[in-house]
């Protein structure tokens, strides 16, 4: 079994006199990383799936890391629209999987037997999701890389419609989603897409591939959930049984 931490949408700020989101930012996110390390068997790498910022700022970045690196594992990042490719670069650069000559956050990994696949979806100045062709193109190249191993993608948008959303489709264009659609069904060996951007939690499927989402780590901006849980972060746990794909489950920080 091969265990995969996820967390989102931490939406991380700078402290400032007299705001009480940023403090209750941190602690929840710190909350989940001390959780994460608590767990037996412990997860062999936790993905972050985007919107680590508030602003982009490179202090907000500093601050995420100085809490991720007090992981026991290994950490991988994707940016979200409220992330800065430029600082996010910056600042997780030295983790090494990073690709130096490209302007897109995109890479793969070996988390055991799982082949892990980041895609950049940020559109610069939207909070809808693009996949240009280059982007496209990369993915099938790291795809046919490895294609007889089981391949987990993870990005910020999820590229199926959001039911309870006031805004479902998450992606400028239907078009994109198209093309990406018609990729993952050239490469069977996809068995899961991790995606947050929706701040609730969410399952559908796109081309027979499962795809969720899972809620933000920002507590006062995660959406679908009860008043009564406004100071429980939440994060998801993805573990892989081999033959099996994918089991998830949703653990409540409290």
């Amino acid at each position: 079994m091969t265990i995969i931490a996820q967390i989102s949408d931490t939406h991380l700020m700078d402290v400032e006199p007299g705001d009480v989101r940023a403090p209750k930012r941190i602690e929840w996110l710190r909350r989940c990383v001390q959780d994460i390390n608590s767990l037996n068997p412990g997860p062999d790498a936790v993905i972050h799936t985007g919107d680590m910022s508030q602003h982009g700022s490179h202090a907000e970045y500093i601050l995420a890391r100085e809490i991720l690196t007090e992981l026991n594992m290994p950490f991988y990042v994707t940016p979200g629209n409220r992330d800065s490719r430029a600082e996010l670069k910056k600042v997780f650069s030295q983790d090494g999987y990073f690709q130096p000559d490209s302007i897109f956050l995109q890479y793969a990994v070996d988390v055991g037997p799982i082949y892990l696949v980041a895609i950049d979806s940020v559109c610069e100045g939207s909070r809808a999701g693009e996949l240009c062709d280059d982007r496209l193109g990369v993915l099938d190249e790291m795809l046919n890389e490895k294609p007889n191993t089981p391949t987990a993608l993870f990005m910020h948008h999820p590229p199926f419609e959001v039911l309870t959303s006031n805004e479902p489709f998450q992606f400028g264009s239907r078009d994109v989603v198209d093309k990406f659609a018609d990729i993952l069904r050239h490469h069977s060996q996809i068995t899961q897409i991790f995606c947050g951007h929706a701040h609730r939690s969410f399952v559908s499927d796109l081309a027979d591939t499962r795809a969720l989402t899972v809620p933000s780590i920002a507590v006062d901006l995660r959406l679908d959930f009860p008043d009564t849980m406004d100071d429980t972060p939440a994060y998801q746990i993805h573990s892989l049984y081999p033959g099996h794909g994918f089991f998830s489950e949703t653990r409540f920080v409290t």
